[in-house]
């Protein structure tokens, strides 16, 4: 894989992104909060300041909330080149779901993970599966 582009999402910008739109249809972070069931809403606003990006499950809630595809609330710059084989070429997202199970440390999930399920759910939504 030497050379060939990889999608990298830009946290900072999807977080922007994130805070103009659930803004502009009026939600507040307590709206978002309560909707998405977590227990406090610093999580919101940790998104919001791109130091994490939403779980898979509160992207897909949020975009119910928000009636846009999911891969309409993230921000992904293409022109990354993925590393020289041999090296740690799997770049990760990591969230911290401190709300859900009290990790402080976060989990990682793999960007490829994250691109099937985005692939799969793109796929039913155009089904209306979704």
């Amino acid at each position: 894989m030497n050379g060939s582009t990889y999608p990298n999402i830009d946290m900072k910008k999807t977080g922007i992104l994130l805070k103009e739109k659930i803004t502009e249809q009026g939600y507040t972070v307590r709206d978002i909060q309560n909707e998405l069931q977590l227990s406090c809403p610093q999580p919101v606003y940790r998104w919001f300041k791109g130091r994490v990006l939403p779980s898979l499950d509160n992207l897909l809630m949020l975009s119910r909330i928000l009636k846009v595809h999911m891969e309409e609330l993230l921000v992904v710059e293409e022109n990354m080149q993925m590393q020289d084989e041999g090296q740690d070429s799997c770049k990760m997202l990591c969230h911290n779901n401190d709300e859900e199970n009290g990790d402080t440390e976060g989990s990682c999930i793999f960007l490829e993970d994250m691109q099937k399920r985005l692939s799969i759910y793109r796929k039913r939504f155009a089904a209306g599966a979704a």
